[in-house]
């Protein structure tokens, strides 16, 4: 990414319509069971997004499934707006996030201190770029309410995990919020003959301010001189190693399609790549009772390495997402927290198999 195609996407993410209003939990008010006003805004909310707010004024799913049944949704916007006018010494601030075009919440994100401004938060990533010698390789944007800033070091280096699998082992990225800034690395693999790659992304530090200043300090150091940054590149080479020969269970394959499900991606496409149904099927005309037990002991028709591939490969080359649509960074994160996560089953040399 050439620095001036870099300056034009910022420049058009800053100069786009304000995406998010922070509000106090008494300026919350509940007009009816999917409509709601935060101050002098007003806008849709889905049941998930009702059901976050509902945690954050204090409201239980209990009372207010109680409420609608007793007194329809009128009853639930009263009970709704009486925990939030009772509750506000809760010094919790809360942010909504909304489309401009739809006018519908798509998060809502709870924060304790002051919001950090997308000025702020590009300014930053600028100075840790320049003096750190990387430059940005990709920006990805969703909703004017996250950013994620890719970089690659001007002088890259790699580091071999299997043949023909090449890692950039001290890329970076940044993602911002308006409560939070998360930093992470990533590794860049070769997955095709023809020079086609895969960028994985992995989390390691955030902070909910810029004043903090050993988060801050931790993020400035590069991925040679920063400890955490470092082990976890051995992490992630143990554990890509280790899948490559240990069964994924029945269990971790249905992760793997709940994982897809969560990112919006259909049921059907889902089974097309993952073949859960598929495995709990077999064992069960074998007259096996597939409970969470048993799938976690079932061994599937794929292994880990395989499994986090479709993952991670999806999350890079599907058309059903946009070039910068942010699903793809968090597909990315989540198959890494899946690839690094405790196995259901590891297998052994076994000389009678």
């Amino acid at each position: 990414m050439e620095n001036t195609d870099y300056q034009i996407s910022k420049n058009q993410f800053l100069l786009q319509p304000v995406a998010y209003k922070e509000v106090a939990q008494n300026e919350i008010v509940a007009m009816d069971g999917t409509h709601y006003k935060f101050g002098t805004a007003e806008v849709t909310l889905t049941p998930d997004i009702s059901e976050d707010i509902d945690s954050f004024i204090g409201v239980t799913s209990k009372q207010s499934k109680l409420a609608e049944d007793s007194f329809g949704e009128t009853g639930v916007a009263n009970l709704r707006n009486f925990f939030a006018q009772a509750n506000r010494r809760n010094k919790d601030r809360l942010v909504v996030v909304a489309n401009t075009q739809t006018r519908k919440v798509t998060h809502v994100l709870p924060t304790k201190k002051h919001l950090i401004p997308p000025e702020t938060f590009f300014d930053f990533a600028e100075m840790f770029m320049d003096k750190s010698q990387y430059e940005p390789d990709a920006i990805e944007y969703n909703d004017g309410s996250e950013v994620s800033i890719r970089m690659r070091p001007i002088h890259p280096q790699f580091m071999s995990f299997t043949k023909d699998d090449d890692f950039i082992s001290n890329g970076l990225w940044l993602k911002w919020t308006p409560v939070e800034i998360a930093f992470g690395n990533y590794y860049e693999r070769l997955v095709c003959r023809n020079g086609m790659t895969q960028i994985t992304l992995n989390k390691q530090l955030r902070t909910n301010s810029l004043e903090d200043e050993y988060t801050i300090n931790a993020m400035l150091g590069t991925n040679t001189d920063n400890p955490i940054l470092r082990q976890n590149l051995v992490t992630m080479l143990t554990n890509a190693r280790a899948a490559t020969v240990t069964s994924a269970s029945v269990r971790e394959l249905g992760c793997g399609v709940r994982l897809l499900k969560r990112m919006g991606v259909p049921e059907e496409e889902a089974a097309k790549l993952i073949p859960y149904e598929e495995n709990v099927s077999l064992y069960e005309r074998a007259g096996h009772t597939m409970m969470n037990k048993e799938l976690a002991m079932a061994i599937s028709n794929m292994n880990v390495w395989q499994l986090f591939n479709i993952l991670t490969a999806f999350a890079s080359h599907t058309p059903l997402w946009g070039e910068h649509d942010i699903r793809r960074s968090m597909l990315m994160s989540n198959s890494v927290d899946f690839l690094n996560s405790k196995r259901d089953i590891k297998d052994y040399y076994n000389i009678y198999a």
